[in-house]
């Protein structure tokens, strides 16, 4: 639309994109910044670098800033609980000036009253510096130290959101290394990705706007935060993580001008639990296919020959993954002389217990593990393999998602071995594309597997045939709704 005084088109309004890691290896988010840059927005996407130094690179037509999160808050209260005299006074003016900054965010974003109350606090420290210098000395050291730690539980385990603040120091320095990144860039709305940055995009958004200018936000629920672990009564640690992540969820989706997610399950429970005035948008995880042939196949790259039966697990390797039963299962599909492919991240921390696990079953000759491909070269690669498995295991979690490679494996025409979590299991049944087996268990995995290479041929006519079940999953659908969404909002 051309300026009616000008004559000239209006320059795109700009969306920052905020995650929390370094962006490699995250196909949603990488999908959805190049995509909506292509749509005709202006995409900078903030994420955190591994290093010291701010990094900058082009996503397709999107800009990149990755940057450095020094640990102001979080390494001041290790220090400070160690009894590091020398190391807490050497950060306490930083960590002073860090605390000001955010208990003046708490006031001007209106959190609650006690983050007025802190604020003042705060301020009433900085002009009597010694009182500062003498509280500093008070809570620091193994006496002080644990003092200060004790209070700050007590107080984290009153709070009605999960005592983040209290719990989470890292989010702190999350916020004071981004927050300042992103005012710089202006952005016209913020599209925060996962929960680590729901609480930094609304404060972002609301220190940001002003009456001639209102920043809008989007809050990205990757997953449903209330059912990725369900801890044992004793774990008292784990509970109190549960507790703080659900708790930051819940005190700011609400302020959140959309929220957006990866499956209707997930959309019904958020809707429900935060009661939502609208159900989030469902932006599936389906994949984005290069017209580029590159011509790399998996089957290739792991050196396994056409009629060797080639198993494929693409993604996260963590034990909540169930990949360790696949490994297993390859124990008693040895007379077929099935092998697994591992496509993993590079720095994944859970491959090596995964090849250790496949030399004590006597199946690593048969274990090949290679890293990621671009995100829009998946489905190409991986079309070569035998079977698609997806073995995660049994978390509320799991059993609301479709994730990204069951699509990929869905467009690759892979005939699809999933465990009996309920979204996959009834999906793979209602499309007939492939079989269910118990999860965990590798010899229902082996048995499943055993019936599917018998009757390969019926699996795949699937996708030929009127029904296929590969619909409008593709990846463009899903962004032009994303599109819409981002016009809804700005205009």
């Amino acid at each position: 639309m051309t300026d009616a005084v000008t004559g000239q088109e209006p320059p795109a309004r700009h969306v920052v994109m905020l995650v929390a890691n370094g962006v490699v290896g995250d196909s949603r988010v990488q999908k959805i910044a190049w995509s909506m840059a292509d749509a005709g927005w202006r995409v900078t996407l903030v994420g955190r670098a591994a290093g010291a130094e701010l990094e900058r690179f082009r996503l397709q037509g999107a800009d990149v800033v990755l940057v450095p999160v020094p640990k102001v808050v979080s390494g001041y209260e290790k220090s400070r609980l160690r009894g590091a005299r020398a190391t807490a006074a050497a950060r306490r003016a930083e960590y002073r000036e860090a605390r000001a900054a955010l208990a003046d965010r708490d006031a001007r974003t209106a959190d609650r009253l006690r983050s007025t109350a802190a604020a003042r606090t705060r301020g009433w420290l900085d002009e009597h510096q010694k009182a500062d210098e003498l509280v500093g000395r008070m809570s620091r050291g193994p006496v002080g130290g644990a003092a200060r730690l004790a209070l700050s539980g007590a107080l984290g385990l009153a709070d009605t959101h999960g005592g983040w603040r209290q719990f989470n120091p890292w989010f702190a320095d999350l916020e004071l290394a981004m927050a300042p990144v992103v005012a710089g860039l202006e952005p016209d709305l913020i599209h925060a990705h996962d929960f680590h940055m729901v609480g930094i995009g609304a404060r972002l958004a609301a220190t940001l706007s002003t009456p001639r200018h209102q920043v809008r936000w989007v809050y990205d629920a990757h997953e449903y935060l209330a059912g990725i672990d369900i801890p044992q009564r004793w774990d008292a640690r784990r509970r109190l993580r549960r507790r703080m992540l659900v708790g930051v969820e819940r005190e700011y989706i609400r302020r959140a001008d959309a929220v957006v997610t990866v499956s209707d399950g997930i959309a019904d429970l958020l809707a429900a639990d935060h009661q939502l005035s609208a159900k989030p948008l469902v932006v599936l995880n389906a994949p984005v296919i290069s017209t580029k042939a590159t011509g790399r196949r998996l089957r290739d790259e792991v050196g396994v020959g056409e009629g060797t039966p080639l198993l494929l697990y693409s993604g996260g390797m963590a034990p909540r993954r169930g990949v360790a039963t696949v490994i297993d299962a390859l124990v008693p599909l040895s007379d077929v002389n099935a092998h697994l492919a591992l496509i993993a991240r590079e720095d994944d921390p859970d491959v090596g217990a995964l090849r250790r696990r496949a030399e004590e079953r006597g199946v690593a000759d048969r274990v090949h593990v290679v890293p990621y491909v671009p995100v829009d070269e998946v489905v190409p690669y991986i079309e070569s393999a035998t079977i698609g498995v997806v073995p995660i295991l049994h978390h509320p979690n799991h059993e609301l998602s479709l994730i990204t490679k069951y699509f990929e494996y869905l467009h690759a025409c892979l005939p699809i071995l999933t465990s009996d979590v309920r979204e996959m299991a009834e999906t793979t049944r209602r499309l007939g594309v492939g079989e269910v087996f118990i999860a965990g268990d590798a010899a229902s995995l082996a048995e499943a597997a055993r019936r599917m290479l018998a009757e390969l041929d019926a699996y795949k006519k699937v996708y030929a045939g009127p029904d296929d079940p590969r619909g409008a999953s593709l990846w463009e659908e899903q962004a032009a709704k994303l599109d819409a969404l981002y016009r809804k909002l700005l205009v």
